[in-house]
């Protein structure tokens, strides 16, 4: 006999499409192929909306989320997005809820930064390597160790994105059969499939040519000294290169000197900061080395074609049109709703005796 296995999906406004595909399609292939489990998916929204936009313009159907379903999911996995934070706080005592009745829990990426600062004395979560690295670069967080996924009791909070795949393999179909977990891994042609212990990369940077280079310890100097730049003899002192090595080795690996791969990083910082945090501009420009204001706006104008501030009124425009959208969408969607239930009351006012006199 063949067993359903609940699985809730939640999501929010500006959901990762890369996490939704990869869950649904490891238990799409889980359904393919298993006899004993089947996994019934169903998405709902962390708002109670109709239709939930996601990063790309990516637009889902979704159910509220509620706890009075007649059918409780066995498992949820909350996907992150910019929007997730929100959701997660707003659900608190509901996750909690489910995570008391022996429900498993799985966070995602921004979702799991979200619990954990619900939950900040909890040792034992995982986020996004990016995450974490905008933390740090904006003073929130002094980072620590970087696995894919971790699990505390029912739990498990993991980096999303493509260890998507690994940690719904591992959480929700290796616990029901094992076998069936590891045929899935091979029709997506995974060489196995990673468990909670596999490592992140530590940031943006930690690449093949960097390390090859022998550049890793320059790099994490630089990163270390965002707010307060080092000298490219310093650098080199770091390294145990001359500088002219040392600027031979950065042309080779990455085509830039030295302090133009610095100024670049510390650009590429500031724009996270920008477009991920409320940091006014001047702290911005503060935290990412480059003193003044006027400084920080010319450098980052030449490096991404507009100025911060322009940046972030591109931002706020295309959030305002895609929440016009979503709310259009939704407001059709009720409209033809409402026309069809009008036209199948007539219609079946028809067909009652004597409905034409």
């Amino acid at each position: 006999m063949t067993r359903d296995v609940q699985v809730a999906i939640l999501v929010a406004d500006g959901f990762v499409p890369t996490e939704l595909a990869l869950a649904q399609d490891i238990l799409r292939i889980a359904n393919r192929l298993g006899r004993d489990v089947s996994f019934v998916s169903q998405i709902y929204s962390m708002n109670d909306e109709e239709l939930v936009e996601g990063m790309g313009g990516i637009l889902v159907r979704t159910l509220p989320f509620t706890t009075d379903n007649s059918v409780l999911p066995d498992h949820l996995i909350v996907l992150g997005g910019k929007n997730a934070g929100p959701g997660v706080a707003r659900l608190r005592a509901r996750l909690h809820w489910f995570e008391r009745i022996g429900r498993d829990i799985i966070l995602l990426s921004d979702a799991a930064f979200e619990w954990q600062r619900l939950h900040p004395d909890t040792e034992d979560v995982t986020t996004h390597w990016e995450i974490q690295q905008r933390e740090r670069d904006a003073g929130f967080s002094h980072g620590g160790a970087l696995p894919l996924f971790s699990q505390d009791s029912r739990i498990t909070t993991s980096a999303g994105m493509v260890s998507t795949a690994d940690v719904v393999l591992d959480r929700i179909v290796a616990p029901h059969s094992l076998r069936l977990a590891q045929s899935v891994g091979q029709v997506l042609l995974l060489d196995n499939i990673r468990n909670g212990h596999a490592s992140q990369p530590r940031s943006e940077n930690d690449i093949s040519s960097l390390q090859l280079a022998r550049l890793g310890s320059v790099i994490a100097a630089m990163e270390a000294n965002l707010d307060t730049p080092l000298s490219t003899s310093q650098l080199a002192r770091i390294a145990g290169f001359s500088i002219r090595q040392l600027e031979r080795k950065f042309q080779s690996a990455v085509g830039q000197s030295p302090a133009a791969f610095y100024r670049s990083l510390r650009l590429r910082r500031a724009r996270i900061l920008i477009e991920q945090t409320g940091l006014a501009v001047s702290e911005i420009a503060d935290a990412c080395g480059f003193g003044t204001s006027s400084n920080f706006a010319r450098r980052y104008a030449r490096e991404f074609g507009h100025s911060p501030s322009q940046r972030r009124s591109q931002l706020s425009a295309a959030g305002q049109k895609r929440l016009a959208a979503v709310h259009d969408a939704t407001g059709r969607t009720r409209d033809i709703a409402t026309q069809s239930e009008i036209a199948l009351s007539r219609s079946q006012a028809r067909l009652q005796p004597g409905a034409n006199g």
